[in-house]
């Protein structure tokens, strides 16, 4: 069931491993068919590396258990939440990353710096919540809003959305790509972000998929 979509999960849950922003059994990815609705995510306490096709759930809108031998992942509730309320969105990407973290526990709100963090920052900070409660998903959906696309979680690490599985893998990639220039502009003293403007015509670009 969903094949292609529990495929698509498992190449990018590999590619997080191998990027360095997930270790062990940290975050959680998660794709949806827009046809049924349904969705397929990592499994709860599975280590990436020996992750398998056949481990991938598929799950229901609300969060029950459609195919699969393993528990859907503990932030399931997170995932289904955005799922119902931005329509756009079809890839989730939660990962643990260092530096994105990092701004998480220091609860600061990472500022445009790079070139590509203009197509979806500034990146707020939910306020902490119990990991896999409802207020959690509530709250990441409130900060999310109706167009977010990265958001930190306090003291948690960061979540991704995008219209694909791939844009919100891109869109985790760049925003602990971001957090980890921040981070040691920081420790310089000399952070000087990307002026509002420029960040708007930026936005603007990457929205309309013109390059840059």
């Amino acid at each position: 069931m969903l094949e292609d979509l529990r495929q698509q999960v498992l190449d990018v849950s590999m590619q997080l491993q191998g990027a360095g922003l997930a270790r062990g059994t940290s975050g959680n990815v998660s794709a949806r068919d827009p046809e049924s609705g349904m969705i397929a995510i990592t499994p709860s306490g599975v280590p990436y590396h020996s992750l398998h096709i056949s481990d991938i759930v598929v799950i229901s809108p609300e969060g029950e258990l459609v195919d699969g031998r393993y528990r859907p992942s503990s932030e399931t509730p997170m995932h289904t939440a955005v799922y119902r309320a931005r329509q756009d969105v079809n890839g989730i990407v939660h990962t643990h990353s260092l530096y994105a973290t990092v701004f998480s526990v220091l609860n600061k709100e990472l500022p445009v710096v790079t070139v590509p963090m203009a197509a979806f920052g500034p990146v707020s900070v939910v306020p902490f919540r119990l990991p896999g409660s409802r207020e959690l998903a509530d709250e990441v959906v409130r900060y999310l809003g109706s167009t977010g696309k990265s958001v930190l979680l306090q003291n948690h690490g960061a979540l991704c959305v995008g219209r694909t599985l791939g844009e919100a893998l891109e869109c985790a990639i760049y925003t602990e790509e971001g957090a980890q220039v921040s981070y040691l502009a920081l420790v310089a003293q000399g952070l000087t972000p990307i002026p509002d403007k420029y960040v708007a015509i930026m936005k603007k670009a990457a929205e309309s998929g013109k390059a840059l």
